[in-house]
């Protein structure tokens, strides 16, 4: 076999091919196709991409709400990962929740949590409180007695 002006067995020509096609990843370790690398570059496009991702996030979070170098991940850590309103947890990044009057800085949310219960409480607790009250005891069995909606009802 002949490859690159040199004579190879069939086996010494395989590896070689197989490894002139990919390179090892020095952050994630994966053998990936040459076409995730830049020429010269030793990260693949993804651990690149993430690089990028972290670094705009942090850039963004510092300018926008003030956090230093790495309180994000401190408050991340904090929270166990965790939404701290319903502690469900998230693929994506949570948000960072501000009070909007003061701009002081609360926690981390998920992005039901901050985009949809707070906003549509105004950032109220005493409206929130009254909305668990209400959840826990409802006025309408009190004074109506229990009725079923159609959709729950066995004899449909």
């Amino acid at each position: 076999m002949r490859a690159d002006s040199f004579f190879w067995s069939q086996s010494c020509f395989e590896t070689y091919a197989v490894s002139a096609k990919t390179r090892k990843c020095s952050r994630c370790l994966k053998n990936r196709a040459l076409r995730f690398f830049t020429p010269r570059g030793k990260l693949c496009a993804d651990c690149r991409k993430k690089g990028r991702s972290k670094a705009s996030h942090e850039a963004r979070v510092q300018d926008t709400y003030g956090l230093q170098a790495g309180e994000y991940d401190r408050l991340f850590e904090a929270q166990g990962g965790k939404c701290a309103i319903c502690g469900g947890t998230r693929r994506g990044r949570l948000d960072v929740d501000h009070d909007h009057a003061t701009g002081i800085v609360r926690g981390l949310l998920c992005a039901a949590d901050n985009r949809k219960v707070l906003k549509y409480a105004r950032n109220d607790p005493e409206r929130l409180r009254r909305a668990a009250d209400y959840l826990e005891n409802p006025p309408a069995p009190r004074l109506i007695g229990i009725r079923i909606h159609k959709d729950n009802r066995k004899d449909t």
